[in-house]
């Protein structure tokens, strides 16, 4: 009678594992490429804020610029309504003796810029 042994040089080990095909790239090239896509995006994220920045900048010292501009406009026209007041008063109280339209309140000779202006009803 025989005696069934092992083979000579053993048997081959036993597949316990599963192999399954690796479905797409390494996660390593994955990361590589989150990185890179993430680096681009903050890359742009800061050269739109630097330009967001510099409009900014530039509409400050556009209005600074102007500031001149806008308030001797502001002065003609606050000059504009004055007299056109005046001239108002004066045909309104014209019957009334001893008005006189252009006399100050005041007792002093100062011009006093109007506290409120009345605009026409449109």
């Amino acid at each position: 009678m025989v005696q069934d042994l092992p083979p000579a040089k053993g048997y081959e080990p036993i597949q316990w594992k599963r192999n399954l095909p690796s479905r797409g790239f390494r996660p390593s090239i994955y990361l590589a490429t989150l990185l890179g896509i993430c680096g681009y995006g903050f890359y742009e994220l800061i050269g739109a804020i630097r330009e967001r920045n510099e409009l900014s900048r530039e509409k400050v010292w556009s209005r600074i610029y102007l500031q001149p501009m806008l308030e001797a406009e502001l002065d003609r026209d606050t000059v504009r309504r004055h007299f056109s007041s005046i001239e108002k008063e004066k045909e309104i109280m014209k019957d009334v003796p001893g008005w006189d339209a252009e006399e100050s309140v005041y007792n002093d000779k100062k011009f006093r810029r109007p506290a409120f202006i009345n605009l026409p009803k449109w």
